[in-house]
């Protein structure tokens, strides 16, 4: 079950995947440059993500729709925080994944739900994975920091563009 952004041709849905996908961008931006998510930003984002279980039932409202993508959403963040909450835990330190990124994905995951969220989250991790490839590639034994949210973005992109095709 796909909950939050549909991926038909509707005017509302089309403004809400435009507005989250711009905000995901500005705070991949912010990442590039000061090297953090700003919490204030992240709830300031949230009650953007908390109309995403309703978009569904746009034109005929049904509370078991909604009920229904709520929970759907709610695995989402759960996965979204879960992953990368998992990644911090077993890295080194903690120091592979930061706390905005942690908190961002959990807020994309109850937009974009369960599969979703698992498959940008699958997205990023490789293009990220690809990025440090050749980023070290030229000193393997340097230790290496990129912001995530960036690829969480790029991630965001080519699902969105796999799913419209």
């Amino acid at each position: 079950m796909m909950t939050g952004i549909l991926t038909g041709n509707s005017l509302p849905v089309l403004f809400y995947e435009t507005l989250v996908f711009g905000a995901v961008t500005g705070f991949a931006i912010y990442d590039l440059i000061y090297r953090r998510v700003p919490d204030r930003a992240l709830v300031l984002f949230c009650p953007v993500a908390l109309a995403s279980p309703f978009l569904p039932s746009i034109g005929s409202f049904s509370w078991q729709m909604v009920s229904e993508t709520w929970l759907a959403s709610l695995a989402g963040a759960a996965a979204g925080f879960g992953i990368l909450l998992t990644a911090a835990l077993v890295s080194k330190d903690g120091t592979g994944v930061g706390g905005g990124d942690i908190k961002l994905a959990g807020i994309m995951g109850f937009i974009y739900g369960l599969n979703r969220m698992t498959a940008i989250l699958l997205t990023a991790a490789a293009l990220a994975a690809i990025a440090v490839f050749f980023t070290r590639r030229n000193n393997p034994y340097e230790n290496l920091a990129i912001p995530f949210v960036p690829f969480l973005a790029m991630g965001n992109l080519v699902i969105a563009a796999a799913l419209k095709f």
